[in-house]
């Protein structure tokens, strides 16, 4: 028992601390995650490119060959056959990163404009946000099993699920949903809904409202994002600010009347309750969740789940990025297909207070993320204003749905989504947002923490 409690207790305050606690270190103050991605990249960044390098050729190669083999280990299937769009987009990926660094074709017409800084070289190289994304995903899966494993997820799940309730009209069992969400991944949220949607657990209205509501995407990537923004040392602040959105578009969310997702259960399954057992506290009840999940987790178990997920980062999620970005960053440069379309939000933001050069960047990367989430990110990066890069940074999080990942995972659910269900979550959530997020970054500006 003393040694569960230490678990949980220690390991959850560590996983807290490193994720969250800002430290001094060299005169810089940031998170964990940050400074040791700054440790990496100037001491031993060649090693690291090279690594990064033969993991590329690996989810290259082994794609292609995974094309006309199949292993007889189910796991080692699981990471390199994929769906043919996915395949696709991992071998372009993969290629095109392989390309950047190594200035493959830099003399052809083709060749010169994936490798332009602007498109191919803001992507991948010596300062590339790819780069920092196999830094960041590294360094913070191997950390995120000490939020994820050892209790603070279950005690958290107990203590607010009545909040649950009542604010947001779903069932307490819920919060476990949008905490592995927020301290995980959106996708794990997803998944972990539609599971408990199909067991009975959840009405078909309150899967949709979870699942549309708190699948963000998760504190490691955030930390990657704030990063790449310069927003390290306000990391807490700056997905605070994720936290506050989605909150109270998740408190929207569940009051409108979404007549297309009703209130019955999945083939019409008994519904589902949870409440203390009699005789408890809610606190002791959630004390010993923590402690039974604690008991049943062991560090090296951990480690390995963590290992596993790096992998499929590595193999299906950062050449997807690079092949995503790269495209959306030529499509931007070259043509002015992102302008056209967002034309109207630079309106908007030239109202609000923005400079015209500002709103004009700013316009463009409020939309790109409905293709990936990392894009506004890519659009937004060597905007001057902190304001700018701070509002587009948060709303591309509250945004929620992108369809490189959680857009696509949405429909293949059992709760009935389609693609036109998909862009109107995307739409509604940002018009929404938009409002809000003025408001929190207004504040912060008065305040001093960032500046227009």
């Amino acid at each position: 028992m003393i040694k569960n409690s230490f678990k949980f207790i220690f390991l959850s305050l560590l996983g807290l601390v490193f994720f969250l606690v800002p430290f001094e270190i060299g005169g810089e103050s940031s998170i964990m995650i940050s400074h040791i991605i700054d440790f990496i990249t100037e001491n031993i960044f060649n090693a690291f490119i090279l690594f990064t390098q033969i993991s590329a050729w690996i989810v290259l190669l082994g794609t292609i060959i995974f094309l006309f083999y199949t292993s007889k280990n189910k796991y080692v299937n699981s990471v390199f056959k994929a769906s043919p769009l996915n395949v696709i987009l991992r071998i372009v990926g993969s290629f095109l990163y392989l390309m950047v660094i190594n200035k493959w074709f830099l003399q052809t017409g083709v060749g010169s404009i994936i490798i332009d800084p602007g498109t191919g070289g803001t992507m991948a190289g010596e300062e590339g946000l790819l780069t920092t994304l196999y830094i960041t995903f590294l360094v913070g899966l191997l950390a995120l099993p000490l939020l994820t494993h050892f209790g603070i997820v279950e005690f958290l799940g107990v203590i607010l699920g009545p909040v649950m309730e009542k604010v947001f009209k779903v069932p307490g069992f819920s919060t476990i949903d949008a905490i592995a969400s927020f301290v995980g991944d959106g996708t794990i949220g997803i998944v972990v809904t539609d599971n408990q949607y199909q067991r009975g657990y959840y009405s078909r209205r309150e899967a949709y409202v979870i699942s549309t509501s708190f699948s963000v995407v998760g504190i490691a990537f955030a930390a990657a994002v704030a990063q790449e923004l310069g927003f390290s040392s306000i990391f807490p602040i700056f997905y605070g600010s994720i936290l506050v959105v989605t909150l109270i578009l998740a408190f929207i969310t569940a009051r409108l009347p979404w007549k297309k997702f009703p209130a019955a259960y999945y083939q019409g399954k008994e519904p589902k309750t949870a409440e203390t057992p009699e005789g408890k506290s809610k606190f002791k009840h959630a004390y010993e969740s923590a402690i039974e999940q604690a008991e049943s987790s062991t560090v090296g178990g951990a480690l390995k789940e963590a290992v596993k997920n790096i992998i499929n980062i590595y193999v299906s999620f950062l050449p997807i990025i690079m092949a995503v970005g790269t495209v959306s960053l030529i499509i931007a440069e070259y043509t002015p297909f992102f302008d056209i379309i967002s034309a109207p939000l630079f309106y908007v933001y030239d109202w609000i207070g923005f400079s015209s050069e500002v709103a004009s960047q700013m316009a463009p990367a409020s939309l790109a993320g409905f293709a990936d989430m990392y894009l506004p990110a890519l659009f937004i990066t060597d905007v001057s204003s902190e304001a700018a890069r701070f509002f587009i940074g948060v709303l591309a999080f509250t945004q929620l749905v992108f369809m490189s990942e959680t857009g696509m995972i949405l429909i293949k659910t059992k709760i009935g989504l389609n693609f036109w269900d998909i862009v109107k979550v995307f739409i509604f959530r940002t018009v929404i947002s938009i409002p809000i997020l003025m408001g929190i970054t207004y504040g912060l500006s008065l305040i001093g923490v960032i500046s227009f």
